[in-house]
């Protein structure tokens, strides 16, 4: 049996631990969304709030979808009402996407159910394992968010 280094161990850790936090929340946001978004849906959406004026291209990249299913399902968010579609000002043929009042609180009503059902899942932890976790997490999103400098 080959001996682990300290990093294999907490990376091997890392990707034991994410998928199950993520699939929780996975389920929590389907909860929250009730049969209004599927889970593509919702994260498409979320994307656009996040990302105004972002195109299809940009929508099928995040999701790893094809262009085709990216443009179908924002297509199904404008009929909604949950996305608005605008002709590029650069290139007309370049829809820019924008999320409208009514996406953006459903979005708001989605994570406050999620949050909610997160916090009784975190209600069983101690005071001391909630800034234990509060620390791994702050280190986590230091690590792996994009928009701060990797070490």
């Amino acid at each position: 049996m080959t001996a682990t280094t300290p990093l294999q161990q907490h990376a091997a850790l890392v990707m034991d631990v994410v998928p199950a936090a993520m699939d929780a929340i996975r389920q929590a946001m389907r909860r929250g969304a009730h049969d209004h978004l599927s889970v593509p849906q919702f994260r498409c959406l979320n994307f656009v709030a996040q990302r105004p004026d972002c195109s299809i291209g940009e929508i099928a990249a995040f999701l790893g979808v094809t262009m085709p299913t990216a443009s179908a399902m924002a297509d199904r968010l404008v009929k909604a009402g949950l996305v608005q579609a605008q002709a590029g000002a650069f290139d007309r043929r370049r829809s820019q996407l924008q999320a409208t009042a009514a996406g953006q609180a459903q979005l708001a009503q989605i994570q406050q159910r999620a949050q909610a059902d997160l916090e009784t899942a975190l209600a069983v932890c101690t005071s001391q394992e909630l800034q234990s976790l509060q620390a791994g997490l702050a280190l986590l999103g230091r690590i792996f968010r994009s928009d701060t400098p990797q070490r």
